[in-house]
């Protein structure tokens, strides 16, 4: 029992030390909270690093910003703690808290969280059956586009992490006989969705035939199987073995890299590595599969082809 009939654990003479330090670390934690808040309304506002739809996230967990502060308040309650430390503040513990809510919601918001409001314009494609053979993807922005493998659906499509002024997708699906036709295409308003681009995922179970028009490209289409290849756009590609003859028509500042053991026929301006022939159009390099790219490059393009 402590003397005085103090509070278990503190002699009398403490309490104004504890209570006052106890005051500084709760003043300290509120900075905090209120700093983060402030530096992330600076970020979302200049636009850059986060989409203006991390408002939309952080509203929708506004149960549990309000079930802790009642949990908080409802135990100081019971706990008594304010009547038997007269001064003695409530402590750091609900601010950093409600700062441990903020960290989470961004995390979920910048791992993309399908749960989440920010993940309402996501779009996904049908389910891959047999009636549906090869797929043709036309895709057309104004921003970036990343494409990789690895869809379960058809297709996935989603937002960049990224602020911008490209709206959420919206897509077109034709089908004639076991030929599918999808055209991507940006939607009439951005508003609260408004990215830098789009993350394209494509199921690998399908022939592709890829058209590409966007300010900027980073695709890997190393695990799918290409009939065909059309890209308007700066950035890189990584192509996988050739099933054939694949055409391919580029035109940009690009570097592409190809398997080394691919065939390829390059027509127009590109610059290549040792091992290379060159001929009356462009450059072509014998490899030792029986698939081979067909590339032309547009005349005002810089294109790289590099060989991995």
């Amino acid at each position: 029992m402590s003397a005085g009939g103090g509070a278990p654990g503190f002699h009398p003479s403490m309490r104004g030390p504890h209570a006052r330090a106890r005051r500084r670390r709760a003043r300290v934690a509120w900075l905090v909270l209120a700093a983060a808040i402030v530096l992330l309304g600076a970020v979302v506002a200049a636009g850059g690093l986060l989409r203006r739809s991390v408002v939309l996230d952080l509203v929708s967990f506004w149960p549990g910003w309000i079930v802790t502060a009642a949990v908080f308040l409802v135990h100081q309650r019971v706990s008594g703690v304010g009547q038997r430390l007269p001064g003695y503040g409530p402590g750091p513990v609900l601010p950093y808290s409600l700062t441990g809510w903020l960290v989470v919601v961004l995390v979920l918001h910048v791992a993309g969280w399908e749960m989440l409001p920010s993940s309402a314009d996501r779009l996904e494609g049908p389910a891959v059956t047999d009636r549906i053979a090869t797929v043709s993807m036309d895709v057309r922005l104004g921003g970036a586009v990343m494409v990789e493998a690895g869809a379960d659906l058809l297709y996935e499509v989603s937002s960049l992490a990224s602020a911008g002024a490209v709206a959420p997708p919206r897509g077109e699906e034709l089908l004639t006989g076991d030929d599918l036709e999808v055209r991507l295409r940006e939607g009439t308003e951005a508003g609260w969705f408004g990215s830098s681009g789009w993350k394209l995922a494509l199921n690998p179970g399908r022939d592709w035939a890829v058209a590409v028009s966007a300010a900027e490209v980073q695709a890997d289409f190393r695990g799918l199987s290409l009939r065909s290849l059309r890209v308007e756009a700066d950035g890189a590609i990584r192509l996988g073995p050739a099933r054939g003859d694949v055409p391919a028509l580029l035109a940009g500042a690009l570097v592409v890299e190809v398997p080394a053991g691919v065939s390829v026929e390059v027509s127009g301006p590109v610059t290549v590595g040792s091992g290379w022939d060159a001929t009356g159009e462009g450059a072509s390099y014998r490899g030792d599969g029986t698939g081979r790219y067909l590339i032309e490059v547009d005349p005002d393009s810089d294109v790289v082809v590099n060989q991995a």
